[in-house]
């Protein structure tokens, strides 16, 4: 260190003054001194280290959360495939509007193979869902038991889906012969709507 750059000319005063007065009169320049440097300098810095080693565990935290959600990445990627697969399938099995008919043709075809007769084939409005609409068609038909089990049967190995409900049966005036009534519901899919549906997951 270099003395002769120090500048001492603030203790003169102190040069007259007894021995235990010049001693008092350091020590409280000492800890002035030592004060001004922990408000001043360290404690500051102290502050400043505290708050880098609270952002340096946040980070650490942040980092093991990512590693974590990167470990599991390809997990969450083949679930996503998956399910993008089983979802072109249950769409596939959904007829497009343009369908409709000739799904209903076949649904008509398939009772009369059976062996029953249609008294009844009305299609009713569609009732429209998120990205499907159903569409009824009231039915009525005769014909024996057998013959309407291999109907249902028949109906129900369709590729498209197709489901009869709300079945009423009661015995005709013939013996053996069945009168029918029920819904044969198909479900058309909804292009527009699926569109905005994948646009929106882009979005995410």
């Amino acid at each position: 260190m270099n003395t002769d750059a120090l500048n001492l000319d603030f203790l003169r005063p102190l040069l007259p003054l007894p021995l235990w007065q010049k001693v008092v009169a350091l020590v409280v320049i000492v800890i002035v001194i030592i004060a001004g440097y922990f408000f001043l300098g360290w404690q500051p810095l102290q502050q400043g280290i505290e708050q880098q080693q609270a952002q340096v565990e946040q980070q650490r935290v942040i980092l093991k959360k990512n590693q974590r959600l990167a470990k599991d990445l390809p997990r969450k990627r083949a679930e996503f495939a998956k399910l993008e697969k089983q979802l072109k399938v249950a769409l596939n099995m959904l007829p497009k509007k343009s369908q409709i008919p000739d799904l209903l043709e076949s649904v008509t075809w398939a009772g009369k193979d059976s062996g029953l007769e249609f008294a009844t084939f009305k299609p009713m409005g569609e009732s429209a869902k998120q990205i499907y609409a159903e569409v009824p068609v009231d039915i009525t038909v005769k014909g024996t038991y057998r013959q309407l089990v291999t109907f249902l049967k028949r109906v129900g190995e369709m590729p498209r889906i197709v489901a009869i409900k709300n079945l009423s049966i009661r015995q005709g005036k013939a013996g053996g012969v069945l009168l029918v009534k029920g819904k044969a519901i198909t479900y058309r899919f909804i292009e527009k709507a699926a569109g905005k549906a994948r646009k929106a997951r882009k979005r995410r």
